[in-house]
């Protein structure tokens, strides 16, 4: 279990980053964390996976805080950034080099996920610092989920991957996960995610917590749709047919989270933090 109590972080510039955020993660739960550019989402994940410290507040894993560095902690902790370079070696060395520090890591679980992303022939004969951004990305995403850890944070892994991959990337995830891992999603993708998140974490303009919920908890208070007016919404967009609006629930009956939808109402603070 990763707990959040009331972190504040800033840059040399003196702007709150993150501005007095409190979370727990649980164990076994996917989390989507989305924000607009800026809004501190990358800066959070490298909080909590210790390569940053806040400046107010602290981070614990299982009750240890992160900025002890643990060796423990670290080790079953992955942080995948949306941005890397590889060097000029194989996917052989690359794995001799890293997989070491990561006890749960499986080879079984890179392969089948190589194969199902289709990197697994062209890592065969080219250095991966040659590969393409999207097979990049599939490596780097391979790696994560046979990583193992108790803890998997991956800030825009959609980001250099096509519809199609983004469709396998879900299936891996949930083949792979065991019930004691927790993942942390940042994404600009949101509705390539829907389907997979248990729960939403939506950081506001200043970095503060907008919104926080469990998809059950959202999908029983609120109900998303198009409308032909904007009466009784909490939050609507004019479009084709009416309004794209969320509504609390009441007696209608349920319907599937429209993520972009409680975006915007929760960073317009539509809904207030859940």
């Amino acid at each position: 279990m990763v707990n959040i109590e009331r972190v504040s972080y800033n840059y040399t510039d003196g702007k709150a980053v993150i501005n007095d955020i409190s979370a727990t993660l649980d164990d076994g739960r996917i989390y989507g964390l989305l924000g607009k550019n800026g809004a501190g989402k990358t800066t959070l994940m490298k909080l909590v996976s210790g390569m940053v410290f806040p400046k107010q507040g602290r981070i614990t894993i299982d009750g240890t805080d992160v900025s002890a560095r643990n060796i423990k902690t670290m080790r079953e902790t992955f942080f995948m950034p949306s941005e890397f370079k590889f060097s000029d070696m194989s996917m052989e060395k690359f794995v001799r080099l890293y997989s070491g520090f990561y006890p749960s890591f499986s080879r079984e679980i890179l392969e089948d996920c190589l194969q199902e992303t289709g990197v697994e022939r062209i890592i065969r004969t080219a250095a991966l610092e040659r590969l393409s951004l999207g097979e990049k990305h599939k490596v780097m995403t391979a790696f994560a989920i046979a990583s193992g850890t108790r803890l998997l944070l991956m800030d825009e892994p959609a980001g250099g991957m096509d519809i199609p991959t983004r469709a396998t990337f879900r299936k891996l995830l949930l083949r792979h996960l065991r019930n004691d891992q927790t993942v942390v999603i940042s994404t600009h993708h949101a509705a390539d995610f829907t389907n997979i998140l248990s729960d939403v974490i939506i950081l506001g303009h200043n970095g503060e917590m907008a919104f926080a919920g469990r998809t059950e908890d959202i999908c029983d208070r609120y109900v998303f749709g198009i409308y032909p007016s904007d009466s009784g919404a909490l939050y609507a967009e004019p479009c084709a047919g009416g309004y794209h609006a969320v509504r609390e629930r009441g007696l209608e009956g349920p319907s599937e989270i429209d993520l972009e939808i409680l975006f915007n109402a929760a960073v317009s603070g539509k809904l207030g933090n859940s």
